[in-house]
């Protein structure tokens, strides 16, 4: 009898280490099984907050829906749209070539609620990170994403938007890039370590490589519109705290006209990085046509490429 009341306990016991051990586990991506996206590109109504807001997708030909995919997350700046996003970043094009699923929400009123910027966005303190969470939830439920490849991108106040997504949505999003605007913001405290990569020009003449502090005593903010903004090498520092990082610093000159600043020894095997162009332009998209530029303009890098093939896996 004892000997059966052992047996019994020792069953008992495997059984519960093997539920214990499943939910451990991080459940993985799978295969869609209703309103599946379909190759090709579609526009997404959600209610998020109590407002209606929209999303394009690319889902690029090579998509089976069998085998995960990253997804990419692609924020517009301040002033504009997903579609001019969508035309001029790249990563339409880079989608088809890597395989990824790509997203371009629209702020509202052409901005985002990023740290210090911008308008109405920032005024109005609209809830992005849940909207962009909602998002990259549908987008999850509708294909076949891997969890581990969740990433975000942005230009200006997206580049705000995308550093505050690190922060605030780090246990969904593995990894970020920002163009052309620091994380500009002491209160960021990830759930988890992310990494976080800015690219940014000094000839930026509309958001500081250097940072400059509001004039005649302002505030920071004002409006929703930044007087004050964080340098890069700022933004870079306070990334190497956030993410653990040691002291050693790997510095590579990419071009004459190009410099890569990175800490590679950070908690959970995440990587702070700033890439600096000399000289360049605060819209860092080659061929950009809007807010005075006339289409001459030709990026040293293609952000991104430059992201796919040194930030982001897939």
């Amino acid at each position: 009898m004892i000997r059966s009341l052992f047996k019994a306990l020792r069953v008992a016991l495997v059984a519960w280490l093997a539920v214990w051990a499943a939910s451990a586990v991080p459940a993985s991506a799978a295969p869609c099984a209703s309103n599946c996206l379909q190759p090709g590109d579609h526009t997404i109504w959600t209610w998020s907050g109590g407002l209606l807001r929209s999303y394009l997708v690319h889902v690029p030909e090579s998509y089976t829906g069998q085998d995960d995919v990253p997804l990419l997350l692609d924020l517009h700046g301040f002033s504009s749209y997903a579609a001019d996003e969508r035309k001029w970043s790249g990563q339409l094009r880079e989608s088809d070539r890597r395989g990824f699923i790509a997203v371009w929400p629209d702020g509202m009123a052409l901005s985002w609620n990023a740290y210090g910027c911008c308008f109405l966005g920032n005024a109005l303190m609209v809830d992005d990170v849940a909207f962009l969470r909602t998002v990259i939830g549908e987008v999850k439920r509708r294909s076949n994403i891997d969890d581990g490849r969740v990433y975000v991108t942005g230009i200006s106040n997206g580049g705000g938007m995308a550093q505050r997504m690190a922060c605030e949505a780090a246990d969904i999003v593995t990894a970020v890039v920002s163009i052309s605007f620091p994380l500009n913001s002491n209160q960021c405290r990830p759930a988890r370590p992310v990494s976080v990569t800015a690219i940014a020009a000094t000839g930026d003449g509309t958001i500081n490589y250097y940072g400059n502090s509001p004039p005649l005593g302002l505030p920071n903010v004002l409006l929703g519109i930044p007087l004050g903004v964080q340098g890069a090498r700022e933004s870079l520092a306070s990334w190497k705290r956030i993410d653990g990082c040691s002291d050693e610093l790997t510095r590579v000159q990419l071009r004459d006209d190009v410099r890569l600043e990175e800490y590679r020894d950070c908690r959970g095997g995440t990587r702070a990085g700033l890439v600096t162009i000399t000289g360049g332009t605060h819209v860092l998209y080659s061929g950009y046509v809007g807010l005075g530029y006339t289409g001459d303009y030709v990026a040293p890098i293609d952000v991104a490429s430059y992201m796919w093939d040194n930030v982001f896996t897939y």
